[in-house]
């Protein structure tokens, strides 16, 4: 009898381990998407300060002169994740902006949600690809936000510090996941969005491979 109930006691608290374990793998997902939503565009080198000297690799998206990258986020990340909910067809045949048109709204809520900050709304025909608001709208060539190569982020390793979570991992080829590209560092701090815990980016630090 002692022996039965020894291994029932064994058996339960391998279960309770391996929910542990399962619910960690999920949290490291969760992070690993979060930070995918930044690599997939290209974003490797930037924090959400204003310029402060201590890194110059990085793009500071905290000054207003790189609000535009923000907003490019933003319409990259609806066109790329929720195409159908936030791209339509300019109703001008013949916008001379782009064959499509986003909510500035949709752009906003796609900033908030990944940097928790407020975009300050403009048109940047300068860098591509190019974008004109107008009425509410941003106007844009879908066909210019394909990204060249997809690449994500695998969140191995967590830490926290105070309200600041790091974390780390590899980068990788989206249609390869064993074609690994490199490594990443991210600063992170808790976020709620629609009422879900969820994080928002502070910083993200990258290294290749040679």
């Amino acid at each position: 009898m002692k022996r039965k109930i020894f291994i029932s006691i064994i058996l339960v608290l391998a279960s309770v381990l391996s929910l542990g374990a399962s619910k960690q793998n999920d949290e490291l997902k969760r992070m690993g998407i979060f930070i995918s939503n930044f690599t997939e565009q290209g974003l490797f080198e930037f924090d959400v300060y204003e310029g402060d000297g201590e890194d110059g690799r990085l793009m500071h998206l905290g000054d207003d002169v790189n609000m535009k990258e923000l907003i490019r986020f933003g319409i990259q990340h609806n066109i790329i994740n929720s195409p159908k909910s936030t791209v339509k067809k300019c109703p001008d045949r013949r916008c001379p902006y782009g064959d499509s048109v986003m909510s500035a709204k949709d752009v906003s809520n796609a900033v908030r949600r990944y940097f928790d900050m407020r975009v300050k709304h403009l048109t940047d025909e300068d860098n591509y690809p190019t974008f004109n608001l107008e009425d509410g709208e941003y106007h844009f060539n879908k066909s210019e936000w394909t990204p060249e190569r997809v690449i994500y982020a695998d969140v191995q390793e967590v830490s926290r510090r105070g309200n600041v979570i790091t974390m780390s991992g590899e980068l990788y080829n989206y249609h390869k996941k064993s074609e690994r590209l490199g490594t990443f560092e991210a600063k992170a701090k808790p976020h709620k969005w629609n009422n879900k815990d969820t994080w928002a980016i502070l910083s993200l630090i990258s290294d290749w491979y040679e």
